[in-house]
């Protein structure tokens, strides 16, 4: 089986050094080449610290080293709650985002974005938060930016998770799609190159209403100050993918 593209994700600034050295340069030493994207939170853009992307430090590395940003929204303790509670985290996500980037600039770049929303399997995701939160993100997105920009709901979960699957694949039977699956399932703990793409490891045993299009397989390379690694799915359109994710402005919008 082939290999996708290296991709890497990270609760700390990519600017970040270990040892001297950025965690950008750090990962294309383990990955064996420069990730194509790079995954960062948005919760909201009141949210403060380290773990949410802070476009001012990060945008210039990653444009420089062609990059994309792959978003993440963070609301990790809340997914298993009700519809309400997930379109008020959408609506967040959303504004965070396009406040972050400019809806002029993304609407440059093609004006649809993928956004993944963190289910870590404690709590499992739920049909009623999924159906008010890819709703809001998207309709919410479309409506702040002056129909400039609009955010397709995917999401990121553990490979055994099937209680996450099986609402999303329920979500699509009431007509709310899932445009894309992030799946987690560690093979190594931390640093590890490539590998080869393994269906067997990576397919969850619910019938998904939309493609897999990455495979996390370690974890905490260099520590929790670190990151983690992951690939693309060589078996889907990269060049449709990677359009849907962020390649940060020359200059930093503040």
């Amino acid at each position: 089986m082939a290999k996708g593209r290296a991709g890497a994700d990270s609760s700390n600034l990519v600017t970040s050094l270990i040892g001297g050295k950025s965690l950008v340069d750090l990962a294309a030493e383990t990955l064996g080449e420069t990730p194509v994207l790079w995954g960062r939170y948005f919760t909201s853009a009141a949210s403060t610290g380290v773990v949410e992307y802070r476009h001012l430090k990060e945008n210039q590395l990653l444009r420089e080293r062609n990059i994309r940003v792959l978003p993440i929204a963070r609301q990790t303790k809340r997914v298993g709650g009700t519809s309400a509670q997930g379109a008020a985290d959408a609506t967040l996500n959303a504004e965070d985002l396009i406040l972050t980037f400019g809806a002029d600039y993304l609407e440059s770049l093609g004006g649809k974005f993928l956004m993944f929303l963190d289910v870590e399997s404690t709590p499992p995701l739920s049909l009623s938060y999924y159906l008010g939160w890819a709703r809001a993100l998207s309709d919410h997105s479309l409506s702040y930016s002056r129909g400039a920009v609009t955010i397709l709901p995917c999401v990121y979960g553990v490979q055994s998770d099937d209680t996450t699957w099986e609402a999303i694949a329920s979500a699509a039977a009431q007509g709310v799609e899932c445009h894309g699956v992030w799946i987690a399932r560690w093979k190594w703990r931390g640093c590890h190159a490539v590998p080869e793409w393994n269906d067997a490891a990576v397919m969850p045993s619910t019938a998904l209403p939309c493609d897999v299009l990455l495979w996390q397989y370690s974890d905490e390379c260099h520590g929790g100050d670190g990151f983690d690694c992951n690939q693309t799915n060589p078996g889907t359109d990269f060049d449709a993918f990677i359009g849907q994710l962020i390649l940060p402005p020359e200059i930093a919008i503040s």
